[in-house]
């Protein structure tokens, strides 16, 4: 098959820590292997570069004039909205062109700023749509405040989601909130597929920071939907009854209403154990899977999430998790057997289980059952099913 997908985000580009990144460039090497052609259509700070990386094609975007006239239009009060409308044009006529070169059999859309929304409308190819995040339930559950420009992406998001009627989900936790909030019940659940990356390991940031150390681990975006606000109230009630115990945090710093740096908000709650907790920018998978090989648990205290590649990550390669219910991750773990689970946002909850975990006889055990638990998404199972379906939707299509 010929395959497109069109992204925000991707691994080429300067922010490339996301979820839908690193599930777009795993499925896309995936799917390379099996001998098919892919395309990444991405937004980039870099003007419409073309080329190759590890076999795949990528076709880089800048925003335009679209962007810059309904900026002025709005006198700059939705300049989201302006960048999603104009970056969804620029993808349906950069996939038109090269569907025209040579055709796709098929093209895949992320949900997310709705970047698909106009070619759901008028691109003469088969599509689908996975859904990474539903943001009318992220906000909710963070707490966040929608301004107007917010609310529009919100619609267009949905908007996007009606218009294609082939939409898929990682997770049965968000496929259910779909039909409940949304009432959209067209959706298939198809597992991300999961595989170690690389085996060329780079243990230079572990060395230097980490060599020596016992410590949990939390790696992400500091937001929170992914509850690193929860974890930071928690880590006092850790460090006070475990002397021997650091806190590594490796992603990228982000704001919040907490707080403008949410590694700031850490420190000021863990102010007398500052020099327990141990801060990462975002590294690439060489650099990561030592930091994350090297923890003795890894927390993970989503508000809501979509089978976070974080999560198979860290069960790829023998970890012990702590995740939330509700999340999720009952999906992947097994209370005591291959993880653990608290309740979402509940500080003191997360606080004694950490307690707990951290002196847990059988910690070495529960990671390698995780290990084995995460085979369950190898490429032979996951990508044939993803294969599969697309091969439904082409011929659904056809035969229409």
């Amino acid at each position: 098959m010929r395959i497109g997908f069109a992204t925000t985000e991707y691994v080429t580009e300067k922010y490339f820590s996301g979820g839908l990144a690193n599930y777009l460039h795993r499925i896309a090497k995936a799917l390379l292997s099996l001998g098919h052609e892919v395309h990444i259509v991405v937004l980039s700070e870099i003007d419409r570069a073309e080329f190759e990386y590890e076999g795949i094609q990528i076709h880089r975007l800048t925003l335009g004039k679209i962007q810059q006239r309904l900026d002025k239009l709005s006198r700059y009060s939705m300049c989201q909205t302006s960048q999603c409308l104009d970056f969804s044009f620029q993808v349906y006529r950069k996939l038109l062109k090269l569907h025209k070169q040579q055709p796709f059999d098929i093209v895949q859309f992320p949900d997310w700023d709705a970047c698909g929304v106009i070619s759901s409308l008028i691109l003469p190819i088969p599509q689908v749509t996975r859904i990474s995040a539903y943001r009318p339930v992220w906000y909710e559950r963070s707490g966040e405040q929608r301004d107007r420009d917010e609310q529009i992406i919100q619609w267009l998001e949905g908007l996007q989601m009606r218009l294609n009627k082939h939409i898929y989900v990682p997770s049965c936790t968000v496929k259910r909130l779909l039909a409940q909030q949304a009432k959209i019940t067209n959706v298939q659940v198809i597992r991300t597929p999961f595989y170690l990356e690389t085996s060329d390991w780079d243990s230079s940031v572990f060395n230097e920071y980490l060599q020596g150390k016992k410590y949990l681990l939390f790696f992400g975006r500091f937001q929170l939907l992914k509850g690193f606000h929860i974890l930071a109230q928690a880590l006092p009630q850790v460090f006070e009854k475990h002397p021997d115990c650091h806190a590594v945090f490796v992603g990228r710093d982000l704001s919040s209403p907490l707080a403008p740096s949410m590694k700031e908000y850490a420190l000021s709650l863990c102010n007398q154990y500052a020099d327990r907790l141990i801060f990462i920018d975002q590294i690439p998978h060489t650099q990561l899977y030592p930091v994350i090989a090297g923890a003795k648990l890894v927390v993970l205290p989503s508000l809501i999430d979509n089978l976070p590649n974080a999560c198979l990550e860290a069960m790829g390669l023998g970890k012990p998790i702590i995740g939330t219910i509700g999340a999720s991750f009952e999906e992947l773990l097994t209370e005591g057997e291959t993880g653990f689970l608290v309740l979402v946002g509940e500080v003191n909850a997360l606080a004694s289980k950490i307690n707990e975990v951290w002196m847990h006889p059988s910690l070495n055990e529960i990671g390698q059952a995780a290990k084995w638990k995460v085979q369950e998404f190898a490429i032979e199972n996951t990508v044939k099913e993803l294969l599969n379906y697309y091969e439904k939707v082409i011929r659904d299509i056809k035969y229409a």
